[in-house]
């Protein structure tokens, strides 16, 4: 049985990964900011957990260090050890330039993608070293490797960072028992992007939703793959990514003879 903490897991693809390590039997904390969520979260995964694996939940907003410590205090006193630290806490807003961009949306993402990262990892490094060893990942997406993305210029410049900022942490700790990895989990479609395209004008929703449905996935396609990977893996600096070339070339040869509607169950699509 592995002990599990992942930031941000009361919705989207965090809740994903919650669902699957407690379907294989492991025991899960799971976060978010708000007490109600928290609790709606863990009365829905407590039924799927097998081998009495365990579910439990502390609010935390990431850029705090004081509720990480109170995140990392609860799990290690209630499993006794956390294998596996995964920051997965984040904001985006995508599809907007940088003149569209509202200052607390930049703010927002720089202080949970990128602070919120840095001061995660801080509490979980430190837990880890001190109990022997045990895994952090860190999530990056579209422009962690500096590729361009319009409509993405704030997000991207964040996950940039938290590439910069791992790889740097990898080579800090490539001496102790701590192993920093990265994870990839491709395009999600969660409630979050669904709200930022119903926002849209038709015109613009169709430019949105025309790449989305040759990237996107559903949470349910990615995490169970995502979470096996995580749990094979013992190496340091693993990048773990769900969207490889080869997915790529096989979706492209695949669209000319299917066309991929990923958007067909929601209203809007």
């Amino acid at each position: 049985m592995v002990n599990v903490v992942i930031t941000g897991s009361t919705k989207g693809i965090g809740k994903g990964y919650a669902r699957e390590f407690l379907k294989r039997g492991h025991n899960v904390l799971i976060t978010g900011r708000g007490q109600a969520d928290i609790d709606q979260t863990i009365a829905e995964l407590s039924s799927v957990a097998k081998d009495n694996a365990k579910v439990i939940g502390q609010t935390c907003d990431v850029s705090s260090t004081e509720q990480l410590q109170a995140v990392w205090d609860k799990a290690a006193a209630t499993f006794g050890t956390v294998d596996i630290w995964l920051n997965n806490a984040g904001y985006a807003r995508t599809g907007v330039t940088l003149l569209e961009l509202e200052p607390e949306e930049i703010r927002a993402m720089i202080d949970a993608n990128v602070i919120g990262t840095m001061k995660a990892c801080q509490v979980a490094l430190r837990g880890l070293k001190a109990q022997g060893g045990g895994f952090i990942y860190n999530t990056v997406g579209g422009g962690h490797d500096g590729r361009i993305y319009p409509g993405m210029i704030g997000y991207g410049t964040s996950k940039r960072a938290v590439n910069y900022f791992t790889k740097s942490l990898q080579n800090e700790t490539k001496d102790t028992p701590v192993k920093v990895c990265m994870i990839s989990p491709g395009v999600n479609i969660t409630d979050g992007m669904l709200r930022e395209i119903e926002a849209l004008d038709p015109a613009e929703r169709e430019k949105m939703i025309k790449p989305l449905n040759f990237l996107g996935d559903y949470v349910e396609t990615t995490t169970p793959w995502l979470v096996d990977e995580i749990l094979a893996n013992q190496e340091t600096g693993k990048h773990i990514k769900w969207m490889t070339t080869g997915k790529m070339i096989s979706r492209a040869v695949g669209s000319m003879f299917n066309k991929r509607d990923i958007f067909a169950r929601y209203d809007f699509a």
